[in-house]
């Protein structure tokens, strides 16, 4: 189910401290799930195709961080920051498509206090828009020193986001029923004929076999008689 498995995967996000270590399995989850959903829209669709640009970042992000344990320069340092700009836009992408496809599916199956929260969920997603440009190294240097407020802010907002969308996610999960899991109520209530089937057919040989017994029976006791 694409949903559930994309709910784990953007569950992941909440780790705003040390997500470099994170972000790679977050980010293949989500590429995971989202794959699973691209058949339904092009939001989706959209999405999967952010998910793996994160991937990709989160693999570079992870790659440099461990560099990090054993050399340290300023430019490592430098690339750690851009990466990190790169990062809160790829999660932007993904947030805002994977809303837009949420959005369509809700409207379709006719769920529109989904829907309704899904679009309201898009302009908002630009927190992590935010939350990307205070990653630019010579912003810190502009702000001064209430940048470690700003950052504060942002981080908050980002938080509240992700979790924002995850209830969202959930909503869609516990809503909206995707043709698998059509399919698999389908075989499961085809199963369940087959079983009363077998089970009426097992019933009837029970009965056949007992009135054989009975009739055998009858017959020796006409012979002894």
């Amino acid at each position: 189910m694409g949903f559930g498995t994309l709910f784990i995967g953007y569950f992941l996000l909440i780790n705003i401290t040390y997500f470099s270590y994170t972000d790679a399995i977050a980010a293949m989850i989500m590429l995971t799930g989202l794959y699973q959903l691209s058949a339904v829209n092009r939001g989706f669709r959209r999405a999967a195709t952010a998910s793996a640009v994160f991937a990709v970042i989160a693999v570079a992000e992870l790659v440099l961080t461990f560099i990090g344990f054993f050399v340290y320069t300023n430019t490592l340092n430098t690339a750690l920051s851009y990466l990190g700009v790169l990062r809160y836009a790829a999660i932007f992408t993904v947030s805002l498509f994977m809303n837009q496809g949420i959005h369509e599916v809700a409207s379709e199956v006719d769920a529109p206090e989904l829907a309704s929260t899904a679009k309201r969920s898009m302009p908002l997603c630009s927190a992590f828009a935010i939350a990307s440009v205070l990653e630019l190294p010579f912003l810190s240097a502009l702000i001064g020193k209430a940048i470690a407020y700003v950052y504060f802010i942002t981080a908050t907002a980002v938080v509240f986001l992700v979790i924002s969308n995850l209830v969202t996610i959930y909503k869609a999960y516990s809503q909206i029923c995707m043709p698998d899991q059509i399919d698999k109520s389908k075989k499961q209530k085809k199963n369940s004929i087959l079983n009363k089937f077998y089970e009426s057919m097992e019933n009837s040989g029970k009965e056949y076999a007992e009135y054989r017994q009975k009739r055998k029976k009858d017959k020796l006791n006409k012979r002894n008689k």
